[in-house]
């Protein structure tokens, strides 16, 4: 039995240590990731950098606590502790990876609709700069509405929800 926690343990090392650095690597993109109307970052242990190196310090002290306990030959209480602590760290590092793969994704569709708006308005400004200086009426691009297509059901249930 013994053995098996060694390998378990070894397998949980292993895989940890690329995911602390994919989070660390993650933690710096949101903090590099370019904010509008703000002029200076303030940097204190709440920005997303320093926030992650704490959350990966903490991650390998207490994993380095559960080895520990696994590891001792004392009684089934440590163990039962070090297994639990090690199962929960790397739930925990999971979990920290998804929520900032969620926060980075967020931040890429804000920019991306403020970029939008932002060539929407300078089209129309020129348009109107455009008519105002020649005295040409320009045309603006209408876009066709579309309508939502209607999804049709792929199981019984949403069939059912459909009716109601």
């Amino acid at each position: 039995m013994n053995e098996l926690l060694l390998f378990m343990l070894g397998i949980a090392g292993v895989f940890s240590v690329p995911c602390s650095g994919a989070l660390l690597l993650l933690g710096k993109m949101i903090d590099q990731y370019p904010t509008e109307y703000e002029e200076q970052r303030a940097r204190s242990l709440s920005s997303p950098v320093a926030s992650t190196r704490l959350a990966v310090i903490l991650f390998w002290a207490l994993f380095l606590c559960g080895a520990w306990a696994v590891t001792q030959g004392g009684g089934r209480l440590i163990l039962i502790a070090g297994i639990t602590t090690i199962f929960a760290i790397c739930l925990f590092l999971f979990t920290a990876i998804v929520f900032s793969v969620a926060v980075l994704s967020a931040l890429r569709r804000q920019r991306a609709v403020l970029l939008r708006v932002e060539k929407e308005v300078a089209l129309e400004t020129a348009l109107i700069h455009l008519e105002k200086t020649t005295g040409v009426k320009v045309p603006s691009p209408v876009v066709p509405e579309t309508k939502p297509i209607r999804r049709l059901p792929t199981s019984a249930f949403e069939a059912l929800l459909r009716q109601y």
